[in-house]
């Protein structure tokens, strides 16, 4: 059974082909799905526009601080949210910066 930190809190966020952001969790589906079926990120009920993600923004939401690509990762197996409070602590400072972002 997975845990609530793997459905329902972002894993990373895609970006799709019209310029919009899926965000996912560890399961790769989007937030909140548990399901095992095929999910595709580029639906619209799945689909975010947001402002505000230049590229020094992306750099401190990405795990290794780089920021590029149409796929951004917020942690990975070094640094798992609730592993340790240092991981906690840079994960939730993530999710402050996704908070204040506004969507089109």
């Amino acid at each position: 059974m997975p845990s609530a930190r793997q459905i329902l809190f972002p894993y990373g966020m895609a970006k799709n082909t019209d310029g919009s952001w899926t965000f996912f969790n560890r399961k790769y589906k989007p937030v909140g799905v548990m399901s095992a079926d095929w999910v595709e990120w580029d639906d619209p009920r799945h689909k975010m526009r947001l402002k505000g993600l230049g590229p020094a923004t992306l750099a401190k939401l990405a795990c290794k601080g780089d920021g590029v690509g149409d796929r951004i990762y917020f942690y990975d197996d070094g640094c798992i949210p609730g592993q340790s409070p240092e991981a906690t602590a840079a994960y939730l400072d993530k999710l402050k910066i996704i908070i204040g972002l506004s969507s089109n």
